[in-house]
């Protein structure tokens, strides 16, 4: 047994997930608002028998381990360790072992000899920022004094063969070989020489929220270099450009305080901002807003104020915050900049930056007046396209409130009538159908499923099966742990989605649900958790098999034109035992479709 299975064997999954949320019992399952977006309505479902949880509006999911590491922002290993020192497990010697020399101390030992690494080339490039004319003349120029350097650790990386074999030199005193420097990207081996992808840069120095140096971003800044502009360390399990932000650990503790950040794009954006006062500000690596980040901020503040450029790319990138921000429990706001400036370049100018804040407008009206005020002189299908998506945003709003300010101010500059508008998000919501459990009947979930066959499920990550296949699934895998499971024929599970047939695959391969799930990587395990929870358990095996039979009765065309190939090639094969099979097993699939009425 593993120290994950350990600990989730001997923690309840309610009993932690009940610290953090206010679940009730519904059925076989528990449910309450999920804590990893805002919301009202109980999408947040928790089943104790197989140890798992789903959220229907945010998509979160995962095992007692997963929840932890998601709600307290830990690695998994961090989260085991967490659990164990709470509830005081006794970790029995063989596991501890076995912890202690394969997982857990190697990781631990690469962990801080990668945050070392960081740390010693860091001190080293600052060390020669200070010493460089033309390095710190540059930053000079960009109103970048001794004080900043020095506050967010910025360096430079000068280039040539005798600088990098004096760096080599000096990181070998402190125990860090060529090999550690190859290896994390720091040094690249050319034909003949070391070089290094960050030479000739400023370095920004890179911290996750603990304060461990993780990573650099390097700028060029000479007139003749024509390299990219930017270029950051490379991606690895300490350093995920999508998880960490610039400037995190100096803002942190203004953030607590504060309640509200500033959310930039580039370092020298947040450098500015740090300068003047707003200490309070992060960057992004050079890449979008994620998820991650999102979450990982709403954990300091309840306000985040966006300061993005003023230029196209840097609207464009605020719309893109929109598709991920109703997921988070804390407020949006848009600051605009004039069309050519940023943070940066508008307080270098002496702009007013408290009074742009003081004009900030939430995410949401900035979306509906860009989009909206598009509509009037776009063709047809592109103001079917903008209104669909005005409508959508409105809809996802669980704030009411907030939805008619909105629909007012969408139906005014899109000049229509608001009911309109209305009776559109009505419809919205009336024909959605998400994580209904097993009321109807059977024949009406065929019918259902007739009409949704050939669409995908929003939520589905790309895995495209019918309805009836995933209630099918859903029975097969809730069944998993009893005595007396859902066994599908094995010669018609080629007639289901490829998706399911590799599924299935891994679940006669598994004892137990939680054998199935540790064969599966993040892309199936995800949607098989949703699945398991979407629907209340089939405990009947007559309805089991009035589902498959449903599903054969879809296929029957295409199962009995199939059988007649395989047993007329067995014919012509002369394979007389494999013959009598195929006749055996179609014989007895058409007789029981016969017995139930569907053909």
């Amino acid at each position: 047994m593993s120290l994950f299975d350990f600990v989730k064997s001997n923690i309840s999954i309610l009993d932690v997930i009940g610290q953090y949320v206010k679940i009730k019992s519904a059925g076989s399952y528990w449910k309450g608002p999920c804590p990893f977006h805002a919301e009202k309505d109980a999408s947040f479902t928790v089943s104790p028998d197989k140890q798992i949880f789903y959220c229907f509006g945010c998509h979160a999911g995962g095992d007692l381990i997963s929840f932890v590491a998601k709600i307290e922002n830990m690695s998994q290993i961090e989260a085991v360790n967490f659990l164990v020192d709470k509830y005081g497990l006794q970790i029995p010697d063989d596991i501890k072992r076995s912890v202690c020399n394969k997982n857990v101390e190697n990781k631990k030992d690469q962990q801080k000899n990668y945050f070392k690494l960081c740390q010693s080339v860091a001190i080293f490039a600052n060390r020669q920022l200070l010493s460089d004319v033309h390095a710190f003349e540059y930053l000079k120029k960009r109103n970048i004094s001794k004080s900043e350097i020095e506050y967010f650790n910025i360096g430079y990386f000068p280039g040539g063969i005798r600088f990098i074999n004096n760096f080599v030199r000096e990181m070998s005193n402190q125990s860090i070989l060529v090999k550690d420097l190859l290896e994390n990207g720091i040094l690249m081996e050319g034909k003949s020489v070391l070089y290094s992808p960050f030479e000739e840069r400023i370095i920004f120095p890179i911290k996750d929220s603990m304060g461990r140096f993780c990573g650099f971003g390097g700028r060029i800044f000479k007139n003749s270099d024509q390299r990219a502009k930017y270029y950051n360390s490379k991606e690895s399990q300490f350093f995920s450009k999508g998880k960490l932000l610039f400037g995190l650990d100096l803002a942190k503790k203004e953030m607590q305080t504060k309640k509200y950040a500033f959310l930039v794009e580039g370092y020298f954006d947040c450098i500015t901002m740090a300068k003047y006062e707003y200490k309070n500000t992060v960057a992004t690596l050079g890449t979008a807003c994620t998820q991650n980040h999102l979450d990982l901020l709403s954990r300091f503040i309840n306000t985040l104020y966006v300061l993005y450029d003023g230029d196209v790319a840097g609207q464009n990138a605020i719309l893109r915050l929109t598709q991920l921000c109703w997921n988070v429990n804390m407020e949006l706001r848009i600051i605009k900049f004039p069309a050519k400036d940023d943070p940066d370049s508008f307080l270098n100018k002496n702009g007013n930056l408290d009074l742009l804040i003081n004009q900030a407008e939430d995410i949401f009206s900035f979306f509906i007046d860009n989009h909206a005020g598009k509509f009037l002189n776009a063709s047809l299908s592109e103001k079917i396209d903008l209104s669909q998506k005005i409508i959508q945003l409105i809809t996802n709003l669980n704030d009411s409130f907030k939805q008619d300010i909105l629909l007012q101010r969408a139906a005014k500059i899109m000049q229509m009538p608001i009911q309109i508008l209305k009776k559109q998000i009505t419809s919205i919501k009336n024909n959605s159908d998400f994580a209904q459990p097993l009321k109807k009947t059977v024949e009406s979930i065929a019918l259902q499923d007739l009409k949704n066959k050939n669409n995908k499920n929003a939520d589905s990550k790309e895995i495209s099966v019918s309805l009836l296949e995933e209630r099918i699934f859903s029975a097969i895998i809730n069944n998993m742990d009893k005595t007396e499971k859902f066994i599908i024929d094995e010669n018609l599970i080629s007639y289901f989605e490829q998706d399911i047939q590799f599924l299935l695959d891994k679940v006669g391969k598994s004892e137990k649900f939680k054998d199935f799930l540790n064969l599966l990587d993040e892309y199936y395990r995800d949607w098989v958790i949703k699945c398991s929870l979407k629907f209340e358990p089939v405990e009947s095996e007559d309805l089991f098999e009035q589902l498959l039979f449903l599903f054969y009765k879809e296929n029957w065309k295409k199962i009995v034109q199939d059988m007649r190939l395989r047993i007329l090639k067995s014919k012509q094969q002369g394979n007389t035992q494999d013959l009598q099979r195929l006749l055996s097993v179609f014989s007895k699939f058409k007789k029981n479709i016969q017995s139930r009425g569907l053909i």
